[in-house]
This record gives structure tokens, sequence and C-alpha cells, in this order.
């Protein structure tokens, strides 16, 4: 009887990797098989919302894909171009949800040049196709500064959050133009993090679940899929700035930052701040991202009940008051990328 016992078991084993297997796949479908263009509800502040920012239209291809976006400077700036920061942006909302730091580095006297990824906003594109698809737009938005003839000879750094620091960890070696960069709140891989946010703890359905996302990025990006920011970075000569939220329950600190820390810290040009009492968004003040979480949060719950409300609520929103940037925090970015050679 014993037999029986193994192909109940088997079975049960079969069993199981099959759900863990559709679930990657139909979560893999849904997370990227579509386009991301913000919340309609949501106000994001554009230039006209920050004294003396100028936005100039700039677009560039990628992948045959036409991404738009802007070359942003600040006329309370005086003195000579700094550089071009190329801005990467997290994901659903494109690079609007980052104007308040774009108006920071403008104000600082660098140029900026934020745009939306594949799929996003304002770019073109049926879907996102990947987390790794922002690695390959960054990459083209590099090489666009680098050949324009407005552009071309500044300094560049690369400064993303979440999948816009994923993009900057993993597009730093293969841009050699790039001077240095700064990386808030980024992921390992894709893989990695999709599996943790659908099995958390459960370590052989996240690995199992790590196997089918990287077989489905392979089938989206043949050769150049599966990016992996520690691999990328192990061998990095040029200045990287790394920071996290040790409560960030977005991007988990023991399954990324930590692990990254734990692997590169031997690694002299590149330097971590991890900060206790913060979350996803780094930049912001406590006060900034608790209100964040409540409001958003709060909305959340009762537009399940009531959708029609959706449009008060969120213009209900102090969008000064969550958008309030952590000035220790900016000035750590400002005068590292000011030290870069």
């Amino acid at each position: 009887m014993l037999w029986i016992v193994f192909v109940i078991l088997f079975g049960i084993i079969f069993l199981f990797c099959l759900i863990v297997t559709i679930v990657s796949l139909y979560a893999f479908t849904k997370m990227f098989g579509r386009r991301y263009d913000g919340n309609p509800y949501v106000h994001y502040f554009t230039a006209e919302d920050f004294e003396g920012l100028r936005a100039q239209p700039f677009s560039f291809y990628s992948d045959g894909s036409k991404l738009n976006g802007y070359i942003y400077r600040s006329d309370l700036w005086q003195g000579p171009s700094k550089g071009i920061v190329v801005f990467s942006h997290g994901f659903g909302a494109g690079h609007l949800a980052y104007t308040t730091e774009i108006n920071c580095f403008a104000k600082n006297g660098y140029k900026i040049l934020a745009f939306d990824n594949t799929g996003c906003v304002k770019s073109d594109g049926g879907s996102i196709k990947g987390f790794d698809q922002g690695v390959k737009d960054l990459i083209a938005a590099v090489q666009a500064v680098s050949q324009s003839a407005a552009l071309g000879g500044e300094k560049i750094y690369l400064i993303g959050h979440s999948w816009g620091a994923f993009s900057v960890m993993n597009a730093l070696p293969l841009c050699k133009d790039v001077c240095g960069a700064v990386a808030l709140c980024g992921f390992i891989g894709c893989a990695e993090i999709m599996s943790q946010k659908i099995f958390g703890g459960f370590i052989f359905a996240r690995k199992l679940s790590e196997a089918v996302f990287r077989l489905c990025n392979r089938a989206v990006f043949k050769k150049k899929a599966n990016f992996n920011s520690i691999r990328s970075l192990k061998t990095i000569e040029r200045p990287v700035l790394l920071l996290y939220g040790m409560r960030d329950n977005t991007v988990l600190w023991k399954y990324n930052g930590k692990k990254i820390f734990d692997n590169l810290k031997s690694n002299s040009k590149i330097r971590f701040l991890a900060y206790p009492e913060k979350g996803h968004n780094v930049y912001l003040t406590c006060s900034a991202e608790r209100i964040m979480q409540k409001s958003f949060g709060d909305i959340s719950k009762n537009v399940k009940k009531n959708k029609s409300i959706a449009a008060e609520a969120y213009a209900a929103i102090d969008y000064r008051a969550i958008t309030e940037e952590d000035e220790s925090v900016m000035s750590e970015i400002i005068d590292f990328i000011k030290r870069v050679k």
C-alpha cells in the first residue's frame, strides 16, 4: 500500500506546483499585459505648479515605441548647468508623480529628462511588457541625451525610484556615458519582487514562482531578460547611492535592500543609506508618508462601497502635504551627485 501513499503525495505536489504556476502566469499577464495611465482622479503636479520650473517636450524611441517626456530646468537657478539627471519613474503613474523631486533637482542647477516608460501615460505602447522594459527604456533615454545636439557633452546622472531604481541599477553598467547613479527603494529583479508579493515567506512557492516569472520574462525579452540588480552592480566602478526605507511594505527591506547591502557592501563605490522609520517613499517626510497612506487607504475602502464618491474624495486630498519632501534625504542625494566626478 506504500505506492498509494507515494501516488497521493506526488499528486499533492503536482497540484501544488500547478496552482503556483497558474497563479504566477495569471499575475504576469495581469500585471504586465496592459497600459498604466495613472489614476484619473489624482492630481499630478506639472511644471506650472512650481515657480520658475520650465518643461520642454522631449521624445525618443525605445524598441520602436515613441516615449514622451520633458527636459525640465528652473529659472530660479542662475548659474551654469551642473549636468543632466535622467529620471526613471516608479510603477503606475508615470513621471508626473515625481514633479516635486524634479523641481528640487532643477532648483539646484540640474536639467532633468523625465519621461514615461513604454505603455505608460503619455508614451506609446499597448502594455508595459515587464519590469525589464524599464531598463531598456532608460538606456534608450541616455542614448537620446548623449546624441542630442542641445544636451550632449554635459555630465549625465541616473536617478530612479522603485521600478525606476531597479532600472537605474541595471542600466548603469550598460551606459558608459553616465557618471553616477542614485536608486531609491529598488528591488533585485522582476521574478523576485513578483514572487515576494504573491507568496511572501512561503519559500518553496516563492522559488517556484520565481522560475515561472523568469521563463515569462525570457519569452517576452528573449536574451535581454531577467536583469538582476546585485549581478549588475557587482563590479561597478562608478559612484552609486542606494537608499531604502526599512518599513517599506512594497519593496520589502529584508528581501531587497538588506540582501543587496549584504552582497555589495565590499564595493567602496556603493554607498548605502537605510532609514528605520521610513517606508517606500523614502524621499518624503514620515508625516507625508503617513498622510498619503491614510488618504489613499481610506479612499480605497470607501470607493469599493460607492464609486461615485471617488472624484470628490481624491479632490479633497492635500497634495502638498502628501508630497512634502524630506530635506535631509534630498540634500543627501544632491550632495552625492555634486561630488560625482
